[in-house]
């Protein structure tokens, strides 16, 4: 037992999960209070037979909308690198409390599974934990790789800080389409008129030289998106990064996917050649699936400003990049990701009745504990979105070539969209749900 809500009240017990258990002591027990301030702390992380003692490290809080929340985000920074519970060794970790998922904890683990499907060139890893804080049970987090410039993370040359030398300031860049002001933004107006902000990620302190590439490279991006030239934005961006990333956003229903939290990144050129603009990794799937059932594509209606996608959905190329890989996933991955997230829902469902007692007559917070029924939604949502996509893309494109794609194709499939909206495949004559199962 980690200790108990009440006293007398033995229902309210917190059982044990099986989940690792991260304990964090501060000097004199002071609670991270923002995002600026580092406290010290010792870290060690509990497991099974595996004890991974971190010794010293600071924390604070992190995020932006979610440290509004009683149940806080933090930042840990290990004195030294550290492998923490099967991910590669860094000193950068993120502890996401989720607060605002009333879908059982599963949209970031869900959007995280399909990046990783797909086959974004770095997903950040996560590890569902329960934390400990200064003693007392706090409740279910994922344990999270901090996005960051690394070999084992964003692998691009890390870009030094006030360079100034002409060929080493193209290169390695990682920025983040925001929706917060900081010192370093870049703001400019798209070609539809609506202003864009862009926080520099790494390197966070830049010499004139440095801040004069960055915003050319901003503006040059915008400029190809909107003229007519097909050679430019493809000089420029990465479109098969370009759709990976956007087919997640849009199994996801994400709404804001364009607007914050949208990262970007390029490598130097080097011998003549240059790096192509990449969109990714994915980060912060809080709003997804939160218009539920949306009809429509995520730019289209959308709650927030989508900044750039509108357009880029435009071009011949990235439509062509975006059928390949939605045929990749939709005949080899859907099913596997559907069902890697119900072991995770599994795996978190006595932590999620943990942190129900800590935090269910607290501000906002959505109860969790009925795993099942959370569950159920999420997949609902998600095979809603399958089918959505399907009726839109079709069987997608088959890639000329497949690598380790090994998938039989029927010799007849057609498809057929009933009054309900209903998506029927008829493969060889015979009728399918979305899902594969055969009609009855």
């Amino acid at each position: 037992f980690y200790g108990h809500a009440g006293e007398g009240d033995e229902s309210q017990f917190y059982l044990p999960s099986g989940l690792p258990l991260v304990l964090i002591h501060t000097v004199n027990a002071v609670e991270p209070y923002d995002k600026v301030n580092d406290i010290g702390c010792y870290v060690r992380i509990i497991h099974t037979d595996h004890s991974y003692v971190m010794d010293t490290a600071t924390t604070r809080l992190r995020g932006n909308a979610s440290t509004q929340f009683p149940k806080k985000p933090y930042r840990i920074k290990m004195d030294a690198k550290q492998k923490v519970l099967g991910m590669p060794s860094n000193k950068h970790w993120c502890l996401m409390a989720a607060a605002d998922d009333n879908l059982g904890f599963l949209r970031m683990p869900l959007g995280h599974m399909i990046s990783e499907a797909i086959g974004l060139r770095w997903t950040p890893r996560l590890v569902p934990v329960e934390l400990v804080l200064n003693n007392k049970y706090v409740g279910l987090y994922f344990m999270t790789e901090h996005v960051r410039v690394g070999s084992k993370r964003v692998n691009i040359e890390e870009q030094i800080e006030g360079e100034t030398q002409a060929d080493l300031i193209t290169g390695g860049w990682l920025v983040e389409i925001d929706n917060y002001q900081t010192e370093n933004n870049i703001t400019f107006t798209e070609g539809n008129g609506q202003d864009i902000m862009v926080s520099l990620k790494d390197p966070e302190i830049i010499s004139a030289e440095q801040r004069n590439y960055i915003v050319n490279q901003m503006l040059e991006i915008n400029t190809a998106l909107y003229e007519k030239t097909p050679q430019h934005i493809e000089r420029i961006l990465d479109m098969k990064e370009a759709a990976k990333y956007y087919l997640v956003q849009e199994i996801m229903g994400d709404c804001e996917s364009y607007h914050g939290s949208c990262y970007l990144y390029k490598d130097r050129d080097s011998l003549g050649m240059v790096d192509k603009w990449k969109f990714g990794p994915v980060w912060d799937f809080g709003n997804s699936y939160r218009s539920y059932h949306h009809n429509g594509w995520i730019y289209e209606r959308p709650q927030f400003a989508q900044y750039w996608i509108g357009q880029l959905a435009t071009w011949p190329s990235f439509q062509k990049e975006l059928s390949e890989q939605w045929w990749i996933y939709y005949h080899t991955k859907k099913d596997d990701v559907r069902a890697q997230l119900t072991e995770i829902s599994k795996l978190i469902t006595q932590a999620a009745k943990n942190d129900a007692v800590v935090w269910r007559n607290t501000l906002n917070y959505t109860d969790n504990s009925n795993m099942t029924e959370k569950t159920n939604s999420i997949l609902e949502q998600y095979d809603w979105r399958i089918q959505w996509l399907y009726s839109k893309l079709g069987e997608g494109t088959k890639p000329s070539t497949t690598g380790d794609i090994q998938i039989s194709t029927p010799e007849e499939t057609t498809k057929k969209i009933m009054r309900d909206g209903q998506v029927v495949i008829i493969r060889n004559g015979v009728e399918y749900n979305m899902l594969g199962g055969r009609m009855k």
